[in-house]
């Protein structure tokens, strides 16, 4: 494997000010620890999933009942490069994904605007605070400040039409979507060659809550898309999913079976 990490998340970088996810609560946080801060792990490269592990350090809190809340994330993220699929980004936070489609599209993996597939229990479709421009995301070092400092978990799709990343979203986040994928999208399984394609997945879909949907069924779209994808994304979401949980759904996911 030839090096290809991205200079911003090659260290543990911290993000103390009230800002990005750092802003949820920001304040009642403050008032039992007057520095509240995320870590945001370092992305290294690898094909083996063991080096999956969780972190010491919260990488998601929020003030509920009273109390300060706080989550742990991923050790380090993680860039595979598996036999006969796309570059697949693992991490925590899902906003970071924003930046991991930059990324590719500068490395010639991705061509705008593309189609993004997003595989989720939530919409991640609020508006943020503001946008970045189209000539600003050719820059990855304002990518990366705006990835974190601006975007959240919640809030990151809308940026990716601003910077004309993405022409079409495609939710699937019931057992309805997840039911008319094939005949809604015929386009996209009966064509056996990657794709021009983002396939985004947040492994809350797979949380204890939804498994009324069918994690069998889940697990069959996903690995019909993963080959036909030019780049995948998943996050992890140690706010909404366990952590220990969501590895093992990766492995399931990744494995070649």
């Amino acid at each position: 494997m030839g090096n290809s990490l991205p200079p911003q998340y090659q260290k543990t970088t911290y993000l103390t000010d009230c800002l990005g996810n750092n802003a949820f609560d920001f304040e009642k946080r403050s008032e039992s620890n007057p520095e509240p801060q995320l870590r945001l792990a370092p992305l290294i490269q690898t094909n083996n999933l063991q080096d999956l592990r969780i972190s010491r350090e919260t990488a998601f809190e929020v003030y509920e009942e009273n109390k300060t809340r706080s989550f742990a994330g991923l050790e380090n993220f993680l860039q595979l490069n598996l036999p006969n699929l796309p570059p697949i980004y693992i991490f925590d936070n899902h906003n970071h994904a924003f930046y991991f489609w930059h990324f590719e599209k500068s490395r010639n993996h991705l061509t705008t605007p593309a189609r993004l597939i997003h595989i989720d229990q939530h919409k991640d479709s609020r508006i943020p605070a503001s946008f970045l421009n189209e000539q600003d995301s050719q820059d990855l070092n304002k990518v990366y400040q705006y990835t974190n400092e601006i975007l959240n978990v919640g809030n990151f799709i809308p940026p990716a039409f601003h910077t004309k990343l993405i022409s079409e979203f495609i939710l699937v986040d019931s057992s309805q979507s997840l039911n008319n994928f094939a005949s809604d999208h015929p386009e996209i399984l009966q064509n056996s060659k990657p794709q021009n394609l983002i396939l985004d997945l947040d492994l809350d879909f797979f949380a204890p809550e939804l498994d009324y949907i069918g994690n069998s069924q889940k697990l069959t779209l996903i690995k019909q898309l993963l080959p036909l994808a030019s780049v995948v994304t998943i996050a992890t979401s140690p706010f909404f999913l366990d952590q220990q949980q969501a590895i093992k759904w990766c492995q399931v996911i990744l494995s070649e079976n």
